[in-house]
């Protein structure tokens, strides 16, 4: 029996938030490969909704860390920079969050509504 190494916290962590990996790819192969890729990507869709609300919730605590970050720059200005960054890095994570959380919900739309 092979030893496969065990999976590191990067590979999890895409594995619990990013929930593309669960699908296939329906534009190769034959007519019949692809509709069983559709059958089964459709099959898949049950998951989409705990993905969103993952996001959801990460989004939320990313919106609060900036609201929190940006206070605490007011409150100490000796650590500006600090907060700054910090600012920074929380308002990107979080529009980068609901430009997942809005393609998870197309993704979701389509398998769901399109035959």
């Amino acid at each position: 029996m092979p030893n496969t190494p065990e999976p590191g916290l990067l590979q999890l962590l895409y594995l619990y938030f990013i929930p593309y990996w669960l699908f296939r790819d329906v534009s190769h192969g034959d007519q019949m490969l692809r509709e069983q890729n559709y059958r089964y990507n459709r099959e898949q869709r049950k998951y989409l909704p705990g993905y969103l609300l993952k996001w959801a919730i990460l989004c939320t605590v990313l919106l609060a860390s900036h609201q929190l970050a940006r206070e605490l720059t007011v409150l100490v200005p000796d650590w500006d920079h600090l907060f700054r960054i910090w600012t920074l890095f929380s308002g990107i994570s979080f529009a980068v969050g609901v430009a997942l959380m809005s393609n998870i919900m197309v993704a979701w739309s389509f398998l769901t509504f399109i035959p």
